[in-house]
């Protein structure tokens, strides 16, 4: 199935930078994006890439809706130039940080727990 270059171009290096999927194609970049994006955003890109399975075949080609598919670029590339991949690694390292610190203090209060437990008796 040929696929439309045009559908999805301006979105393949967003894909790379902003969420760091730099291997695939539109299909494949799509679908590992996906769960990273809001409903809306994702209601977008399904219709993208429906619309890039329908661009290999003459007929189907001619009943796309190309101001909205457009419009659903348009938008998903917005919000893509919107997130700030510096920021996402900051705050899951901070997550990662705060869930091993957390684990240690658990781990300090267990320690802690049977050390009293052994000089009381």
């Amino acid at each position: 199935m040929e696929t439309d270059p045009k559908i999805g171009a301006r979105l393949m290096p967003l894909f790379e930078s902003r969420l760091g999927l730099g291997k695939g194609s539109f299909e494949a970049r799509a679908r590992r994006a996906a769960h990273r994006l809001p409903r809306w955003a994702r209601r977008d890109l399904a219709t993208l890439r429906a619309a890039q399975g329908m661009t290999g075949h003459p007929k189907l080609a001619m009943r796309l809706d190309t101001p909205a598919l457009a419009r659903a670029e348009d938008r998903l590339a917005r919000h893509l130039e919107a997130i700030d991949a510096k920021a996402r690694r900051r705050y899951w390292q901070l997550g990662v940080l705060a869930g091993l610190m957390f684990n240690l203090a658990l781990l300090a209060a267990l320690l802690a727990g049977a050390y009293y437990l052994l000089i009381r008796s």
